[in-house]
């Protein structure tokens, strides 16, 4: 029944108070039977409905306020990416959820959920409205219904139903047990035709006019009817009646039975409803979704999204074969395999091409396709649920990551490659373990290998040990690479690293490098290796020490020349003026004039040295190569230091066969053999000095030999030196030049120059030169 005043219209509306308004939607959002919520930007509760708190097993006002992880914590991670969606910008969606809650904490519950932006009239995002499905009470439903129904069965076997005899009119005439007990009627009301009355009065006629056409026709009834309870009120019931013929076809009575149906036409009323809200969640869920019956595949659901999909046909009620294109066919077969086989099957990243904008222009997406077989309530599949879910996004991105994933690793690989061959050693290690993660090319060098242990505690002992710069080994807690594992600042430490390829003298460089790109945080050890800086460094001051020597000694070889040389000028000029005759002036002049000659020839040879050794450092002048015999050039050399012999005292012995001839530049020749001499006579003064020339094995040889002070073990090498003398500059005088000269003009000549000597055992020097 209707009134005016039940109904609604614009007017009626538009009067209605603000408070009443607000009253009215809150009273519909609390009373309707679906699960809503309203969340803020931070997933707080800001609004809910009982139905939802019933669903969660809190109250209502427990809600208000908190997040929802606080309420739902077993499902929060599988709820966080659909709300993170929203707030990211994302569209409406719904989504199955499986998962417990507090209402029944362990136990699985299936829900549909339903995600969307709430938004001002601007369009300002205030939160996310939730809508709430549970899928599990229709799932225990059927389960119940079916249940139900067969207990019901056994107790209609077991005769538990209503059973009464008529006679082959439909009259009763004997007593129903049954029948009594459960319509409450009396033995005396149902006698005769007294047992119709019990039937609802709306279906008496009907079930009448069936059961006397049953009678006329002498075939069996069935029908339907309410039919009254002892307990007050009616009952559904299906009322079937046999006809028991005689011996000649006659009819002798009639068995009857009244089955109960009541609970589960109840049921099938629930069953159909929860259909009908999943019907509607279905349709209005961002997915795909269609319903295809029985063996022909007709579509019985088909969403709006699944329209779109199919260009936007009409296909209720039309079978998937009556389309047989080859995508027609292809998802013909998938739904059969799940009808036939009972199980979900899964198709992923299915490439769909369609006018997804509706603009006229086909573009082609990607979709998870499920197949999922929906069995009746007697466990038998009558249809298949075809869900679709748009996966082209997730599809892009991952493409996107695989691609950014291969240009990382390659660029990992290019920068090992160049770490690997950067000349500076280069090692990675874990904080505080020290175990190696990377050692590049320069750095295994140094070690001699591999590192076995990385850089534990252990591995700093035996062949891998490190001293500081004086020598003294270090302690675990002085090592720089230790102490930056450690997590301690190292920078530009030096360190002296002992291992089986030698020692290197080391910079120790450490920096810590994040965690990132999937990869640990590790420190970097850059250990630069400054050996040969050390010794070029060393050498340097050595250079320096030697060249501050011989400065000292060049000043002063230098002024020991001038200084007799001023005193006999300064002798002559005060002879000039007082001398008696010119006879003995001049006398005077001739003595001064040898005395200044035999001064200028020593500075001269002081000037030749060190212009010599300008020459032979500087770029190489070229030798004035011809046939000479070195026994010609000693005998000559000999000859012009007879004088310089006899005034040191000094016999000379030379042993020079003629015969020994090679290509060689003379002058150079006696420039080594005059300077061996020279040296023979300045630290061999009163001894005899031996010069002998021999061939022998392609080469030449010129021995010199002294019985002087000789030359300690250690000074053999350091006197080819420049600069450099085996004795004292104050008794021996000279630039420290001549041996050095000496070396440099054999070596042009591809010889060799050596020294052998015991201290006051005199020195002997020999000169090899190829003859060819």
């Amino acid at each position: 029944m209707e009134s005016p005043s039940a109904s609604f219209d614009p007017e009626a509306t538009a009067a209605l108070a603000d408070a009443h308004s607000r009253l009215l939607l809150e009273t519909l959002v609390a009373s309707t039977p679906v699960g809503l919520a309203v969340v803020d930007m931070e997933q707080r509760f800001v609004q809910v409905n009982d139905a939802l708190a019933a669903m969660n097993g809190l109250p209502r006002a427990a809600h208000l306020g908190r997040k929802v992880q606080e309420i739902v914590p077993e499902m929060w991670p599988t709820l966080r990416p659909q709300y993170q969606r929203i707030l990211e910008g994302g569209a409406s969606q719904t989504v199955e959820v499986v998962g417990a809650t507090s209402k029944e904490m362990g136990v699985e519950r299936h829900f549909l959920v339903s995600y969307y932006p709430v938004r001002t009239a601007p369009g300002v995002l205030l939160g996310i409205g939730v809508i709430v499905v549970e899928v599990t009470e229709q799932r225990r439903a059927h389960e119940a219904l079916q249940a139900s129904e067969q207990r019901y069965r056994s107790l209609v076997e077991a005769m538990a139903q209503p059973v009464w005899t008529t006679n082959a009119r439909g009259e009763v005439v004997e007593p129903a047990p049954r029948w009594l007990d459960f319509t409450g009627q009396t033995h005396a009301e149902h006698l005769g035709l007294g047992w119709l009355s019990a039937i609802h009065p709306e279906d008496r006629k009907r079930v009448v006019r069936g059961w006397v056409e049953s009678l006329r026709t002498k075939t069996s009834y069935q029908g339907e009817f309410r039919l009254r309870f002892r307990a007050g009120g009616y009952r559904d019931v299906v009322g079937r009646a046999v006809p028991v013929f005689g011996d000649k076809g006659v009819i002798r009575e009639w068995v009857s039975t009244a089955e109960d149906i009541t609970e589960r036409k109840q049921a099938e009323a629930r069953a159909e409803n929860e259909r009908a809200k999943l019907r509607a969640v279905l349709t209005s869920a961002p997915a795909s979704i269609a319903i295809l019956s029985g063996e022909q595949q007709v579509f019985t659901l088909v969403n709006p999204l699944y329209k779109v999909l199919s260009r936007g046909m009409d296909l209720l009620g039309v079978s998937v074969k009556d389309y047989p294109t080859p995508r027609g066919l292809e998802y013909s077969r998938m739904i059969e395999k799940a009808y036939t086989g009972g199980e979900p099957i899964l198709e992923q990243e299915l490439a769909v091409t369609s006018d997804f904008k509706g603009d006229g222009v086909d573009s082609t997406r990607r979709f998870d396709v499920v197949y999922q077989p929906l069995r009746d309530v007697s466990g038998q599949v009558d249809s298949v649920l075809s869900f679709a879910i748009d996966v082209t996004e997730r599809v892009e991105a991952r493409k996107k990551l695989e691609e950014w994933a291969a240009s990382l690793r390659n660029q990992q690989q290019w920068l090992e490659a160049v770490l690997d061959r950067t000349p500076v050693a280069l090692i990675l290690v874990e904080p505080r373990s020290g175990r190696l993660t990377f050692a590049n090319q320069a750095a295994r060098q140094m070690a001699g290998g591999e590192f076995p242990g990385g850089l534990r505690a252990e591995t700093y002992t035996g062949v891998h040990r490190f001293t500081d710069e004086t020598g003294r080994e270090l302690s675990m807690d002085e090592i720089p690479g230790v102490r930056a594992v450690k997590g301690a600042q190292v920078h530009g430490e030096p360190v002296i690293w002992h291992t089986p390829t030698g020692h290197y003298s080391l910079l120790v460089e450490a920096a810590p490098l994040p965690a990132q790109h999937g990869h640990a945080s590790v420190v970097l050890l850059a250990l630069q290796d400054v050996t040969e800086l050390r010794k070029t460094q060393a050498q340097l001051q050595h250079a320096v020490s030697l060249r501050d020597e011989f400065l000292t000694v060049a000043s002063h070889e230098l002024k020991t020349p001038l200084t007799p040389l001023q005193l006999k000028l300064q002798s002559l000029m005060r002879d000039a003026q007082t001398a008696q005759t010119l006879e003995m002036l001049r006398d005077r002049v001739v003595q001064t004039a040898e005395t200044a000659s035999g001064q200028i020839r020593k500075m001269t040879t002081l000037i030749n040295d060190l212009l010599e050794v300008t020459q032979l450092t500087g770029p190489a002048a070229p030798l004035r190569l011809e046939d000479v015999d070195l026994a010609g050039v000693v005998r000559d050399v000999a000859e012009r230091f007879k004088d310089q012999a006899a005034k040191a005292g000094c016999e000379l012995i030379v042993e020079a066969p003629p015969g020994v001839v090679g290509r060689w530049d003379r002058h150079r020749l006696e420039q080594v053999a005059s300077s061996l001499l020279s040296n023979a006579l300045k630290y061999g003064t009163g001894h005899p000095v031996t010069l002998r020339v021999e061939r022998g094995r392609g080469r030449a040889r010129l021995i010199v030999r002294d019985e002087g002070i000789g030359i300690a073990p250690g000074s053999l090498q350091a006197i080819f030196e420049k600069f450099t003398r085996a004795v004292s500059a104050r008794h021996y005088g000279g630039l420290g030049l001549g041996l050095f000269i000496t070396r440099q003009i054999v070596e042009a000549h591809q010889g060799t120059l050596r020294a052998e000597s015991q201290p006051g055992q005199g020195a002997t020097f020999i000169v090899e030169l190829p003859v060819s």
